[in-house]
């Protein structure tokens, strides 16, 4: 293992919520406060960002056990992204083999949500079944005591096709029990809702997540008749419910997400729903496109960072990774904010559009103090 000096970069720590120019040092695979000695190497961050790992809240890593799934390694490591959090592939009964085959094989730092559904997402030819009799509370309660570190909450989808209003309702006040008792929080999917949105979010606790929240399939958005935020959205915000842009394929409308944000909606958390439909390609690509689409909607970098760093890290419970304190493992991403034109689109295939002319592109990626990935021109 190298020691590390990373010189002329503009440092943000997001615990500390504080951008400065200066330099950073590793030894034995933590951040350290002083100059390691010389048997280090420079890596030379001049025009470029350097900040903790991104933590991507919502990606799907089940490659060879879902239709989903794709390399956890490939997907993280050119992204910047040196945590991630796969959200809700398997159910109970598919779980243990996710975390054998995936979980304990892949270097980067893999966490999981755990569907409600013990079937899992494995498959788009049938979806889960959101009977809140088959859940099997026994069983995910044993998984949580077994994979403490692993398994940080739970998953629903609540989708006009997967669950009619009344079992929709019904299975989301079992799992916020169930969710209760673990003591985590759970993920809401809403795309194309089953149920009243304002209803749904008046069910949920401070802590849990409502993901895809910029969708536009189906009956509802977080938007009413006269494009405002709604009401029940925004009492569930102050209580404490976060929103999850979570983009995806078929999850995101740039019309939605604009208007919410130039009312100050902007998102909790930004993760990506990387997936095979999705994976270095489309209206997803990876992190790093959908985080610079957010500078395009006026989000300032300090605030995008925080979304991709510092609230995925306490909700997973491990702050240290939105830290840059010397003693901490070092999970870095180098990163460049490059003038470059881009259209962005979304589900609409076209209809919507949105010009950009800023793109954030990982230069570095360092994994617990090892170089995992590098631009082919940079270091």
């Amino acid at each position: 293992m190298y020691n590390y000096v990373i010189k002329n970069g503009r440092v943000y720590d997001p615990l500390k919520g504080f951008m400065e120019n200066r330099d950073i040092y590793i030894e034995n695979g933590r951040l350290k406060e002083s100059f390691p000695g010389p048997e280090c190497q420079v890596i030379d961050a001049k025009g470029c960002y350097v900040a903790p790992g991104f933590i991507d809240y919502h990606v799907h890593y089940f490659k060879g056990g879902a239709e989903n799934g794709v390399n956890a390694d490939a997907a993280s490591f050119p992204c910047g992204v040196t945590t991630a959090v796969d959200a809700g592939t398997c159910g109970a009964s598919s779980y243990e083999i996710f975390q054998k085959a995936v979980i304990d094989r892949s270097d980067v730092r893999l966490l999981a949500q755990l569907l409600v559904a013990s079937g899992g997402q494995l498959t788009s030819r049938y979806t889960e079944n959101l009977d809140p009799e088959l859940m099997d509370v026994k069983r995910i309660k044993e998984l949580f005591c077994t994979y403490p570190n692993t398994l940080t909450g739970l998953k629903i989808r609540l989708s006009a096709n997967i669950a009619s209003p009344e079992t929709a309702k019904a299975s989301l006040k079992k799992a916020v029990e169930l969710g209760e008792e673990l003591g985590c929080n759970l993920v809401v999917h809403i795309t194309d809702p089953a149920m009243n949105l304002e209803k749904m979010a008046s069910i949920l606790r401070k802590g849990d997540v409502i993901c895809h929240a910029y969708q536009n399939k189906g009956k509802e958005t977080i938007l009413d008749r006269n494009k405002n935020v709604r009401e029940g959205i925004l009492r569930a915000r102050e209580r404490g419910v976060l929103f999850d842009a979570c983009n995806g394929k078929n999850n995101f409308d740039l019309k939605v997400a604009q208007t919410a944000i130039e009312q100050g909606f902007y998102p909790d958390i930004i993760s990506s729903d990387v997936n095979t439909v999705s994976y270095y390609q489309g209206v997803l690509h990876s992190l790093p496109r959908v985080l610079s689409k957010y500078l395009t909607f006026g989000m300032s970098l300090e605030r995008i960072l925080d979304a991709a760093v510092l609230m995925p890290a306490r909700l997973i419970g491990r702050e240290d990774l939105a830290s840059l304190k010397p003693g901490t493992e070092a999970d870095l991403v180098i990163f460049k904010v490059e003038e470059r034109e881009i259209t962005y689109r979304d589900w609409t295939d076209g209809i919507n559009e949105l010009k950009g002319h800023e793109m954030i592109v990982p230069q570095m990626t360092i994994k617990g103090g090892n170089v995992v990935y590098s631009q082919v021109y940079f270091g």
